[in-house]
């Protein structure tokens, strides 16, 4: 029978506490620094104004449960939009305003999507016979379209 040694990373006080209260500190703090909200050269306060949401975030469980669901989602859609830019890039039309303007509606409504999925709503919008693979070849297959249409348009603008 084999030992199953402890995985440190898959420990609850560090999915459910630590990740969560590490993630709102950092994120407030920055934007506490970056907007200079309390004051310029305030780092202090800044700190525990930060530290002090960070620990009513995850006194409240339901919206720890919620940044656990989003956190993977945030992460896909920051890779794709990476891949988004080397891609656009690659080709040539990243200085193309309209193509900007597209993609991003296009991740405005799927970080819309997502959120109502973490938050329990997505439920409520799709009807009830669809399944989840049936909704995701739709995703897919808009965004793959989007895609092409996006490529085709701006190749035919240039050669004009």
């Amino acid at each position: 029978m084999a030992l199953e040694t402890p995985n440190l990373l898959l420990h609850p006080f560090f999915i459910n506490i630590l990740l969560p209260f590490l993630l709102i500190f950092v994120v407030v703090y920055a934007i506490l620094e970056k907007t200079g909200v309390l004051g310029k050269d305030k780092r202090y306060a800044n700190i525990i104004v930060a530290a002090v949401i960070g620990f009513i975030w995850i006194g409240a469980q339901s919206l720890v449960g919620f940044t656990i669901r989003l956190i993977p989602l945030f992460a896909v859609m920051i890779i794709i939009l990476l891949g988004y830019f080397l891609i656009f890039g690659f080709i040539g039309i990243a200085g193309n305003k309209g193509l900007k303007i597209a993609l991003g509606i296009l991740f405005g409504i799927a970080i819309l999507a997502s959120i109502a999925w973490a938050a329990g709503l997505f439920n409520l919008i799709t009807p009830a016979t669809w399944s989840p693979d049936i909704i995701a070849l739709i995703i897919f297959l808009a965004i793959f379209g989007g895609a092409i249409g996006l490529i085709l348009s701006t190749h035919q603008k240039e050669n004009k």
